[in-house]
């Protein structure tokens, strides 16, 4: 039971790690969040100063909405191709998600910020870096 515990710890960490490197690859990225393919948080972080746009249960909702239709889409990704990334562009915020085999990215920006492709790529080597 030990060894498990500390199995999810390293992965736990590894995920923190991940976070805080793609939070500071830009002073525009308001938060940093991994998901699970069921929705879970396995690591987040907001930006210092920041105050966050959703509530806990609101957090939920968003994630859980994110992998369902990450989940809906599995079917058609046969037919074209792998999803690279999502933008969601809102009034408040706009969200940039990415997902790798059972995790989900999810990077927030104010609502006026759009990512760069050159932020894209950097965001993109730091999650494919296993």
């Amino acid at each position: 039971m030990k060894k498990n515990s500390q199995k999810w710890e390293k992965l736990r960490l590894k995920h923190i790690k991940k976070c805080k490197e793609i939070i500071c690859l830009s002073d525009e990225i308001r938060y940093v969040g991994i998901v699970n393919q069921y929705g879970k948080t396995l690591a987040g972080t907001l930006k210092q100063g920041i105050k966050p746009l959703f509530s806990k249960s609101q957090t939920r909702d968003e994630f859980f909405a994110i992998t369902s239709f990450i989940k809906l889409r599995a079917n058609t990704m046969t037919s074209i191709g792998k999803m690279k990334y999502m933008l969601l562009n809102h009034q408040k915020a706009n969200s940039l998600i990415f997902h790798d085999k059972k995790i989900i990215y999810y990077i927030t920006f104010p609502n006026d910020v759009m990512p760069s492709n050159l932020l894209i790529k950097k965001i993109t080597k730091i999650i494919m870096l296993g």
